[in-house]
C-alpha cells in the first residue's frame, strides 16, 4: 500500500501544495479517520495564501508528533482554527477602508494603527495575537518601541519581549527605560 501520508509530506516540503493536498487526500480516501492526512491537508490549503505560516505549523505538528505528544492532532487543530480565526479578524478589519491605507508593502501595521486595533479589540492581548502570525508592528519612535515592549510584559509574551530587549540594549545598552523592563522581565 502507497504510503500517500509520507509522499504529501516530501512534497509539501517542496512547496507543491496542490500536489501535497492530492497525496493528503489520497490518504484520507484510504484511511478516512487519519487526522494526520486531515491536518496536512489542511496546512496544504492554508499554504496557498499563507506559505510560511502552513510551513512553520507543519514543521511544529511533526516535532510535536515526533516527540510523542498525546492529543498532538486535537492540539493542532485548535491552533490551526485559532490562525484562520486571526486571519479572517484581521481580513475584516483590514477590508474597512479606514484600515486600508494603514498596511504597507510589508504586511506591516503603523504603531498608531495598532493601538486603534487594541480599541477595537478591547485588550492588547487579543489585538496583538489576531497579528502575530500575519502582520508586523511598525514603530518608528522609540517612546512608542517601549510602551509596545511594556505591553508586551504586561500581557504574558515576555520571550517576545526578551527578544526585542536584547537588540534593543545591544543598540541602547545605557538606557533607563529599556534596563526597567528588562528589571521587571527578570521578576
Amino acid at each position: 500500500m502507497i504510503d500517500y501520508f509520507k509522499q504529501g509530506i516530501t512534497v509539501f516540503f517542496e512547496k507543491k501544495f496542490d500536489e501535497a493536498m492530492r497525496n493528503f487526500s489520497l490518504e484520507l480516501s484510504q484511511n478516512p479517520l487519519s487526522k494526520q492526512a486531515r491536518i496536512g491537508a489542511i496546512l496544504s490549503d492554508m499554504a496557498q495564501h499563507s506559505e510560511e505560516q502552513a510551513i512553520a505549523l507543519f514543521e511544529y505538528y511533526l516535532v510535536t508528533k515526533d516527540n510523542g505528544t498525546e492529543n498532538c492532532e486535537e492540539m493542532m487543530e485548535e491552533i490551526i482554527n485559532a490562525v484562520e480565526n486571526n486571519l479572517d479578524t484581521i481580513s475584516n478589519l483590514l477590508s474597512d477602508s479606514s484600515f486600508e491605507d494603514k498596511i504597507n508593502a510589508e504586511n506591516g501595521i503603523r504603531y498608531e494603527d495598532f493601538l486603534t486595533l487594541i480599541e477595537s479589540r478591547g485588550s492588547f492581548k487579543e489585538a496583538f495575537e489576531d497579528i502575530m502570525f500575519s502582520t508586523k508592528v511598525i514603530i518608528s519612535k522609540k517612546e512608542d518601541f517601549v510602551d509596545f515592549l511594556a505591553q508586551l510584559i504586561d500581557n504574558g509574551f515576555v520571550e517576545i519581549s526578551m527578544n526585542y530587549l536584547e537588540s534593543a540594549v545591544s543598540i541602547f545598552p545605557n538606557d533607563e527605560q529599556l534596563l526597567t523592563l528588562i528589571k521587571k522581565v527578570q521578576k
